[in-house]
């Protein structure tokens, strides 16, 4: 924290970093990390506290914090988007600075037999509006679909593991196709 008492995003970001590394498990690490997210997403204003020289647009999502055990980013959703179900492999955090996040939650209820298939049965979704946070389901009923209903909405999601070097799955909730990617390869936006 600094001089002024603003929870700035560095400190943040130290202050998640030195929980992770306290390796308290999952679900420990998720309630750890609760007072943090639900602290920094309070200032509308955070992600000015970013280096202008990182040419951060505006209207993309970017990394804030990447290694092999923890992925902090800024998630900026345009209105009326989102994603097909998918998974992480990981637990996941969602903390909302402005706007509107709806998960839909799946839980898989196929026995795995069949490759490249998966029965998914929706359950209670997560509606995660500004300044609020939530915790995703552990794997392996981490699957879920995120919805932005209305104006463009801005969030900071944290992750117990490296999410870009992740092979992780989506879902196709008609067919029960199960299909691999990592998230350098964009997943189609749904309307």
């Amino acid at each position: 924290m600094t001089a002024t008492g603003i929870y700035t995003l560095q400190a943040f970001t130290d202050d998640v970093r030195a929980i992770v590394a306290r390796g308290l498990g999952d679900q420990k690490t998720q309630e750890a990390l609760l007072e943090p997210l639900e602290r920094v997403i309070q200032r509308q204003d955070v992600l000015a506290d970013l280096e202008p020289s990182g040419n951060h647009s505006p209207d993309k999502g970017f990394n804030i914090y990447r290694d092999d055990n923890l992925t902090i980013s800024a998630v900026i959703w345009q209105p009326n988007v989102g994603t097909p179900p998918h998974n992480h492999n990981g637990w996941a955090m969602e903390g909302v600075i402005s706007g509107l996040e709806r998960n839909r939650n799946f839980d898989r209820v196929d026995d795995g037999s069949l490759p490249w298939v998966a029965k998914l049965d929706e359950v209670a979704p997560s509606v995660v509006g500004t300044g609020q946070t939530t915790c995703l389901a552990l794997p392996p009923n981490d699957i879920h679909q995120v919805e932005v209903p209305g104006g463009k909405t801005l969030a900071i999601h944290i992750y117990g593991l490296d999410l870009a070097a992740q092979w992780r799955y989506q879902y196709d909730l008609e067919s029960g196709e199960v299909k691999p990617f990592r998230s350098g390869m964009r997943l189609p936006s749904t309307k």
